[in-house]
């Protein structure tokens, strides 16, 4: 697969990465891209975190790596995730994106990351799945009105750890990770689509944000929604 269409396949990852990114502090220190590939990232990653610092990268592709050594914005690594080639708690903060289901042990590369970012830095994945999901045009509708009703508290819509990001939860959880939150949203395809980040809300996470109307007419909109077979992007954050 040639360069162009990596970036490509990476484009509807972008507005849920904008806005996870957005909750997050900018790192003071050394930020980690784990399966960095030709660096087709880099630029994204400073302009969504106002970040001037200094940016690793690593992957085990020398040839994406020669890319991202000639694009430039960050030093380049050749190494496995698995056993990362950096001292313990030397990064600020990490993010794995679109790389985490690649792994043969995604908990060993997990670990790794808990290792190398220092207590009290954070860690962002993302990653891709399919799942059996409870979707309608009139659900659709309410979130993204929801969304432009919470505009400054939206952050916490976005990662409410529905069912298809719990896996995925457990999995950061269990390497170690603490303060872990989690969210799956819906990809759909279109040029204006494509744009919008549409979270799925838990049931847990509605009692939580959620009105007593309000959560009322989410129950009568899940309840009338059909169960389809859809391609989610998840995202997780951990301390």
């Amino acid at each position: 697969m040639n360069m162009h269409n990596v970036a490509t396949l990476h484009a509807p990852m972008a507005p849920v990465l904008a806005a996870i990114l957005a909750a997050l502090p900018s790192p003071a220190g050394l930020l980690l891209d784990v399966g960095c590939g030709a660096g087709y990232k880099t630029a994204l990653l400073r302009s969504l975190l106002n970040f001037a610092g200094p940016l690793a990268g690593i992957d085990y592709d020398r040839e994406a790596l020669s890319v991202a050594a000639d694009r430039g914005g960050m030093w380049v690594i050749a190494g496995d995730a698995h056993m990362l080639p950096l001292r313990t708690g030397c990064c600020d903060a990490a993010v794995c994106l679109a790389m985490l289901g690649m792994l043969h042990d995604q908990r060993a590369a997990l670990r790794e990351l808990r290792r190398v970012v220092r207590p009290g830095g954070w860690l962002v994945v993302v990653t891709a799945t399919t799942a059996w999901t409870c979707w309608s045009v009139r659900l659709r509708g309410w979130i993204q009105a929801l969304l432009a009703e919470r505009e400054s508290g939206r952050a916490d819509l976005l990662l409410t750890t529905p069912e298809p990001a719990a896996d995925l939860a457990t999995l950061i959880r269990d390497a170690g990770w603490r303060d872990v939150r989690a969210g799956a949203f819906v990809i759909e395809t279109g040029d204006e689509m494509s744009q919008q980040v549409l979270p799925l809300i838990s049931q847990n996470g509605a009692r939580q944000l959620l009105t007593p109307a309000g959560l009322r007419e989410y129950d009568a909109l899940i309840a009338d929604a059909d169960v389809e077979l859809l391609p989610l992007m998840l995202a997780a954050t951990g301390r």
